[in-house]
């Protein structure tokens, strides 16, 4: 557990990295219900659905003209509302020394509030 996430008082924190993209595509589908912000090279998108996001990751990460290495981090928690919330970091890496590279990307993606949550109505 991270500072931030004391003080920002999440529970049941999961942290989970792999090689590839497996494990976003496999979340995001966790999380279809959902609806998803997601900060690419060139664009910004928020309230956007678990098909549309898997297209615009897709299309992002065919519109590349350098072929990278892919690796995965999430991490999933229960918000201080008792919301379960993810975070997704696609990270792209051009070589495979683990020094700064100028090519190396990063795109994020989070889940958004959901609007009918039970907990959140009486407010």
């Amino acid at each position: 557990m991270f500072l931030t996430d004391l003080i920002q008082r999440r529970k049941n924190i999961i942290n989970q990295e792999s090689k590839g993209i497996n494990l976003a595509i496999y979340l995001i589908n966790e999380f279809k219900d959902r609806t998803f912000s997601f900060k690419g090279l060139r664009n910004k998108y928020f309230a956007v659905t678990g098909e549309e996001l898997l297209k615009l990751i897709q299309e992002e990460l065919e519109s590349m003209i350098v072929l990278y290495n892919y690796t995965t981090r999430a991490k999933t928690y229960t918000d201080r509302k008792g919301v379960s919330q993810l975070n997704i970091r696609l990270i792209g890496k051009v070589s495979m020394m683990h020094r700064y590279n100028p090519l190396d990307i990063k795109l994020d993606i989070t889940t958004e509030m959901p609007q009918n949550h039970p907990k959140l109505r009486g407010k």
